[in-house]
Formats: C-alpha cells, sequence, structure tokens
C-alpha cells in the first residue's frame, strides 16, 4: 500500500499543532522515519516554531493555500520526497499533512486519490479534524470550518475546562448529525493522546460502520430514507434497502449520483448486497471518484450514506427507489 498519510484540518486555533506534538510524543515510529508537511500563509510558518521538530523533516508550504494555489506543489514535495526515499533506500513510516486553518481538504484528498506518480506507494490513512468546543458557532458562520468537519474520517473535540459535560454532549450530538461517517474523541492540551488515537488507523478506506444503527429500526417497505439537515445546508442522506441489488443497475444509478451532483457530494460509503454475490461489497467515495472492495461480511441488508451540500434529496429517493425496482426485476 505505500506510506501512510495522515492529513490533519481544523479551524484558525482550534488545536492542530498540540494534536501533533502529542502524537508526536506517542509515535509508534522512530522520528527520522516521520515526515511533516506543514501549510501555513505568509513567509514565515505561524505554527513552524510551535512543531517538536528537531529531529523530524518539516517541510514548509508557504505564500499561499495547500487546497488551491500549492496544489501542485504539494505533489512536486511528494514526488521528490518518494524520489528521496528510493535513491537513498531511507526508511519512512509516515507523513502529517498538517492543513491551514481555512484549507478545504478536499483537494488535497482529491491529489494523492487521482495522483498517478503517487499511486501505490502513499495511501490515505485517516482525515483528522481538529474542533475548538468553545467555538461551536463557527460551524454556522465559517463554511470551511464546516466543510473540514464533513470530511472527517475521526474528530477530535479539544476539551477546555470551562466547558461543562452537558456542553459537550450536544457539540457531539450536533457534530455527528453534520458527519455520520466520523467517529469523535476529546483530547486536551495537558493529557496526552494514545498512539492508537492518531496512528495507524486505517480509517480513510474503512468499510462503513455505524455506530447507532438507525437501518436497523423497525420500518415500513424494503427501504428507509433518513436525513439531517441543518441551516447551513450540509445534509447526511441514509439510504438502506432489503432487496438485493444488480450489479449494473447500481452502476448506472452511481455514474447519475455522481453526475447530477458534481460539486456537491463530498463523502459516500455503502455496504451493499449485491445480486449473484455471497458477501457484502463495500463502497467508499470522494467527490466523483468511488472505490470497491469485497467483503467477507454476510449479506444483509444495503446501507448507503451520502454526505454534502443541497443535495436534491427527494430526487436521491426516487432515484434509489427506481433502482430497488428494477433490481427486483432481475
Amino acid at each position: 500500500m505505500g506510506i501512510p498519510v495522515t492529513i490533519v484540518s481544523g479551524f484558525l486555533g482550534s488545536g492542530k499543532t498540540t494534536l501533533i506534538n502529542q502524537a508526536l510524543q506517542v509515535s509508534p515510529y522512530p522520528k527520522e522515519e516521520i515526515v511533516i508537511i506543514e501549510n501555513e500563509f505568509g513567509e514565515v510558518g505561524i505554527d513552524h516554531e510551535l512543531l517538536v521538530h528537531s529531529e523530524e523533516r518539516v517541510l514548509q508550504l508557504n505564500n499561499g493555500c495547500m487546497c488551491c494555489s500549492l496544489r501542485s506543489d504539494l505533489l512536486g514535495i511528494l514526488t521528490s520526497l518518494l524520489e528521496v526515499v528510493e535513491e537513498r533506500q531511507q526508511a519512512i513510516s509516515q507523513i502529517i499533512i498538517e492543513t491551514t486553518g481555512i484549507a478545504d481538504p478536499q483537494p488535497i484528498v482529491q491529489t494523492l486519490l487521482t495522483a498517478p506518480q503517487l499511486r501505490g506507494n502513499l495511501y490515505i490513512d485517516s482525515l483528522l479534524t481538529i474542533f475548538d468546543s468553545e467555538n461551536f458557532e463557527l460551524i454556522e458562520r465559517e463554511p470551511q470550518a464546516l466543510k473540514q468537519l464533513v470530511m472527517a474520517d475521526r474528530i477530535f473535540v479539544s476539551k477546555k475546562q470551562n466547558t461543562s459535560l452537558s456542553k459537550r454532549e450536544i457539540y457531539q450530538r450536533e457534530i455527528k448529525n453534520i458527519n455520520p461517517l466520523a467517529d469523535i474523541r476529546t483530547f486536551t492540551q495537558n493529557d496526552l493522546i494514545q498512539k492508537e488515537d492518531f496512528f495507524n488507523l486505517e480509517k480513510f478506506n474503512q468499510p462503513l460502520i455505524l455506530e447507532n444503527d438507525s437501518s436497523k429500526n423497525s420500518h415500513e417497505g424494503e427501504h428507509h430514507h433518513h436525513h439531517h439537515h441543518q441551516e447551513h445546508d450540509f445534509q447526511s442522506i441514509l439510504l438502506t434497502s432489503d432487496q438485493e441489488l444488480n450489479k449494473n443497475f447500481l452502476l448506472q444509478w452511481i455514474d447519475w449520483l455522481i453526475f447530477t451532483n458534481q460539486g456537491k457530494l463530498y463523502r459516500s460509503k455503502g455496504l451493499i448486497s449485491l445480486q449473484e454475490h455471497d458477501f457484502v461489497v463495500a463502497m467508499q467515495g470522494v467527490n466523483e471518484q468511488v472505490n470497491f472492495q469485497y467483503t467477507t461480511q454476510k449479506k444483509d441488508q444495503t446501507t448507503i450514506i451520502l454526505i454534502g451540500k443541497k443535495l436534491d434529496e427527494e430526487m436521491i429517493k426516487l432515484s434509489f427507489d427506481k433502482l430497488i425496482s428494477e433490481s427486483k426485476s432481475r
């Protein structure tokens, strides 16, 4: 699979540097086998001197944002890094990319998934987002803060002493509504995280797991739709069906879904029961990139979660109904 890449995002002041510092202290790898790529505005990286980097390689991208103008520079750095690894037979066990506080992680993920020179050499282990529990209102006024939550595989909520338990529980419920695909951890500046909280998570390509499996609740008919719709127009839509799906019809439906929701569908995951298959097939999608992998999990019902912004929920429901209906006839 190659070298694991962990992307760390979070709005300005959320605690990205604190989390990375803690991760370096509990790392299972030697310091010389960790590469940190840091992205900051300006001639001098604001957080650069705060990183524990005396023995790590810290590659810093300045004068731009990694998600836009420096996207090609990120690709160049990663390509050069792989060349050095090959030429010098240098062992690299982990790459950490710290984005700017205002960065959209989606184009970074897209670069890592689609660049042919990286394929087979690097893979996304997890996308981690840090969220400051004292600034929850950010998700209503800062689109990028919300997008960082939407794209995350794991969300670290920074725990402040003056934040009550009841408030933290409310925040976590709201975050789970925004992104049901991510799990949530809390961390503080003084208490170290565990290495298992950060390294070797393999969450980006992990098959769909529903912590609260609402799809198992009783419902009429053979399929069920559920969504969360917030004032910020981000949605998560849950589609389920007890009907085994026809593979060709499913692929046509996914093509239609991507084509009609370009720029609006950010993440998708699913566990799909296909006709003529003995086990569930896992679906994983980011933007227009959708992959499938076979599992050894017994077939049950199909469960698909879509996360996006201003999705045409009614049309998606109707199209999924049509997929089920057509699959029945085959």
